[in-house]
């Protein structure tokens, strides 16, 4: 996989929103990390939740099956079902687990981000006060607040007149003070889902030009090592 591709994987793997439809464009990425021609995902949410890929992986086929984790919570398995003359093994493999990781990582955050806020203008106003109490600039924390408002790295750059470049610049001195490492990230810890200590760590479509200066996770060398 060339480094462009797997940049694009990268990216996409942290864009969470829309939530929605995060968990089968996440898994689907996973499968082309390991390319797969189908997968399933198997989620344990009370009732155990299953999502397969379209089409659909074939009833006798043979799959690798690799355990969602996120810290110390497994949230499911996702089996990823290859051509038969393709092995997973070697750095693939590991470039596999690596991404279910993030999967496991995305599925966390999207669900706790989910849940009812209850009134919402309660909620505007308890990020507005975490806002404020960051050291960030006026402008960092107009670039934050449109991040967690749903707008795309390009959406940001229109809407207040800057470079997509600057734009990305304003982001990596924001992950610096606020000591974060993505996009996922940083909305988590303004909606309130991750605590005060950063955790090793949002857009519908992956665009060249919108990936930021560090869109990998600190975890990412584990994949090559």
């Amino acid at each position: 996989m060339v480094p462009s591709e797997f940049l694009q994987i990268a990216e996409g793997l942290n864009h969470l929103d829309p939530i929605r439809t995060y968990p089968a464009r996440a898994a689907k990425l996973v499968a082309d990390l390991a390319n797969a021609t189908s997968y399933r995902v198997e989620l344990e949410q009370g009732e155990r939740a299953c999502m397969d890929s379209t089409p659909p992986p074939p009833s006798d086929g043979k799959a690798v099956s690799l355990p969602l984790r996120h810290g110390r919570q497994v949230l499911g398995t996702i089996h990823l079902f290859l051509p038969d003359n393709i092995k997973l093994e070697g750095q693939d493999l590991r470039l596999a687990r690596w991404g279910a990781r993030a999967l496991a990582r995305g599925l966390s955050y999207t669900s706790r981000m989910n849940r009812p806020t209850g009134d919402v203008r309660r909620k505007a106003q308890e990020i507005q006060n975490r806002l404020e109490r960051t050291p960030l600039t006026k402008r960092e924390k107009e670039v934050v607040a449109l991040l967690v408002g749903g707008a795309t790295t390009r959406g940001i750059a229109e809407q207040t007149r800057l470079t997509v470049a600057t734009v990305h610049t304003y982001l990596k001195r924001i992950y610096s003070k606020l000591g974060v490492h993505s996009r996922v990230e940083l909305v988590a810890r303004m909606v309130g889902t991750v605590g005060s200590t950063p955790a090793p760590e949002a857009e519908d479509n992956v665009e060249v030009d919108s990936i930021p200066e560090n869109p990998l996770p600190s975890d990412l060398g584990e994949a090559f090592n």
